[in-house]
């Protein structure tokens, strides 16, 4: 009896032990948020979970629909995974039918380069194909959307926001050069054979970077001004204005190289005829694309895999209607409410997704629960890394997130694994703010490492 006694007093003081701690640092987390300038002008809303219990450590306005920015990649590449798999192959695939007509079946892959394209048409070549009587390209695996719902219109020339296409190819950027000249202007050489112009007005030494890229397509897309100042000469990325007349472009010039000849060159898009024979394919694997999703934020890639897990569970054209729908259901097996959020595309660029610190975190707790968890959450951002990169060094090992970042727009979501031993799910997501990025930025580093401390 005094043994039990004295089990029931130790666990009451560990108990306490914990709780004290837990209060403390909700005390510093409330002391924090409350003196804070965001707190008054900007909407935030914050969500803690533990991640093993699912009870909550904090929450503020954790009901309230927000941009979830990028931190939505975190969910809408789980989903995609549960149908496409770790072990999925983007597939570029050369066909050949009885009358001699070449087939590209693409694939959407947005790792796929020009230098691959080359390689497979001199294979195609070795195998004793010098002549076909038309080229076809069956592009039905994903739809001709390029720009998907609720992204801005002035995005067109960010090279974070390429287009998707079913013609991804090279990233889906051109790179302009540049090279420091005597009058201090920078000289702009256009690193491809792709025919676009570019007009470049950019004074080098200045004391920060500052650009301006504009395309005015309703006069020529394929020409683009640049201005502005740069500290250094630096490569610039402009996304492709058509990915389709960038593919042909490419296929034309391994065409060539090759001396393979195309009678008919009018090129059209048709589905592959039974009869068509494989000759030879691209295949590239989805792993590559994980870490770059999260920890990165490629949004190419994203979104490719949102389209794509559309056509592979629903055997039709991928789109980001059906995209949603993958998602949607995929969380109301997990046991979550998806009828009062809206996911318009894979990687949270749409201003249209508008999602909950709540139901993020217990995504998270869900996710955390599954079989694969560690190999999912290992390629999410560590302190060092990608969009981490100079943020939270002192914690790398124990924080795995996703950051995300809009015009007055910040989020991170992720787990946070604390000194006792702890992991939680936490969502920090800041909106119509006015200061710099980094001023968010720095005060969401803060709470993350109060709850590491706690």
């Amino acid at each position: 009896m005094k043994n039990l006694f004295k089990i029931l007093v130790l666990t009451m003081i560990f108990m306490f032990s914990i709780n004290s701690s837990f209060a403390f640092s909700v005390g510093k987390l409330e002391k924090l948020i409350k003196s804070s300038n965001l707190n008054e002008t900007a909407t935030l809303a914050i969500s803690i979970r533990d991640a093993e219990s699912g009870n909550v450590i904090y929450e503020q306005n954790q009901n309230k629909l927000l941009h979830p920015a990028s931190t939505l990649k975190i969910f809408t590449t789980y989903s995609a995974l549960s149908v496409l798999g770790y072990d999925y192959l983007f597939k570029t695939q050369f066909y050949k039918d009885s009358e001699n007509n070449l087939y590209i079946k693409l694939g959407a892959d947005p790792l796929l380069t020009s230098s691959q394209l080359q390689q497979a048409f001199q294979k195609i070549k070795s195998e004793g194909n010098s002549t076909f009587k038309n080229l076809y390209f069956d592009d039905s695996i994903i739809d001709k959307k390029e720009f998907a719902t609720g992204w801005m219109w002035d995005d067109d020339t960010n090279p974070y926001t390429p287009k998707v296409s079913c013609y991804n190819l090279d990233g889906n950027i051109v790179r302009v050069a540049m090279a420091n000249s005597a009058d201090g202007f920078a000289q702009a050489t256009l690193k491809s054979t792709y025919p676009m112009s570019v007009i470049s007005v950019i004074k080098t030494g200045a004391k920060s970077d500052y650009l301006e890229v504009n395309r005015y397509n309703w006069m020529n897309p394929e020409v683009v001004e640049i201005y502005g100042s740069l500290k250094a000469a630096k490569p610039i990325n402009i996304p492709i204005s058509s990915m389709r007349r960038y593919f042909i472009h490419n296929v034309e010039k391994a065409l060539e190289s090759n001396k393979i000849n195309i009678s008919n060159t009018l090129y059209a898009s048709k589905i592959i005829p039974e009869d068509a024979v494989l000759i030879t394919e691209i295949t590239n694997p989805i792993r590559r694309t994980i870490p770059s999703i999260l920890q990165n934020s490629n949004n190419l890639m994203a979104e490719s895999l949102f389209k794509l897990a559309a056509a592979s569970k629903y055997s039709a054209t991928g789109t980001d209607i059906l995209g949603e729908e993958v998602f949607k259901e995929f969380y109301k097996k997990l046991g979550l409410e998806t009828d009062n959020i809206l996911v318009k595309d894979g990687c949270g660029v749409s201003r249209n997704n508008l999602l909950y610190a709540d139901w993020m975190t217990q995504a998270l707790n869900k996710i955390y629960k599954q079989e694969d968890f560690e190999k999912f959450r290992d390629n999410m951002a560590q302190s060092g890394d990608g969009t981490l990169n100079n943020r939270l060094y002192p914690l790398r090992g124990e924080v795995w997130l996703k950051t995300g970042s809009l015009s007055n727009v910040s989020a991170i979501a992720g787990y946070v694994k604390s000194q006792d031993g702890h992991t939680y799910s936490i969502v920090i997501l800041t909106q119509n703010f006015i200061q710099e990025q980094s001023t968010v930025k720095k005060f969401e580093d803060e709470i993350i490492n109060i709850i590491y401390n706690r």
